[in-house]
């Protein structure tokens, strides 16, 4: 996906396009009817679909989900659960979990922690892992300085019995540092693909 826009948001332009791997080629497709606020943002595989969080104008406050199916090449809205507003001052941490692909009513939430001594400064809260016996969840805390082009962030664990946030210590992580999840595939992209 590829999107344009001018200062202050006044022109904005956008179109998809598909890479083929076996025929070796980018082809445009529908293109998108959405908006990306952050220059880098990773599309989560779920259902056979790539999902983001986005924006359905370049004025709009209101981040939506949308999934790109990889079997129809369609992009499709999903509806968010209902959330609860809370004070600005508050840092609140919500993970849902959707039973059901595509129902609304489906959606369960999963964890939700207040900390605000723990978290600050406008973060992205992003699970990674269960820990050996699975009782503690993985977050990358990840604060983005758009401007100066530079992420940083620490590691927390969530504890879902006690409810309590501890700090991953770890010296070794640089000042500023990106997380991304990894998944096999069992498609060989080095290959020509020729079937």
């Amino acid at each position: 996906m590829v999107q344009s826009h001018g200062n202050n948001d006044e022109y904005f332009h956008s179109e998809a396009k598909v890479y083929s791997l076996r025929s070796n080629c980018w082809r445009r497709i529908k293109d998108v009817c959405f908006y990306h606020k952050f220059s880098r943002e990773f599309g989560f595989l779920a259902n056979n679909a790539l999902h983001w969080m986005v924006f359905k104008t370049p004025q709009s406050r209101n981040q939506e989900l949308v999934g790109f199916d990889l079997g129809s090449e369609e992009f499709r809205f999903l509806e968010l659960p209902e959330s609860t507003y809370r004070e600005i001052n508050n840092v609140v941490v919500d993970v849902w979990i959707m039973k059901e692909y595509g129902v609304k009513q489906s959606w369960i939430k999963s964890i939700s922690w207040n900390e605000p001594h723990n978290i600050s400064d406008s973060p992205v809260a992003a699970p990674l892992a269960f820990s050996k016996n699975g009782n503690k969840v993985l977050f990358n805390i990840a604060y983005k300085w758009c401007h100066l082009r530079k992420r940083g962030g620490k590691f927390v664990w969530y504890d879902l019995g006690s409810q309590r946030v501890e700090n991953v210590g770890n010296r070794q992580i640089p000042t500023s540092f990106d997380v991304d999840l990894f998944v096999d595939s069992l498609v060989p992209l080095n290959s020509n693909a020729q079937q």
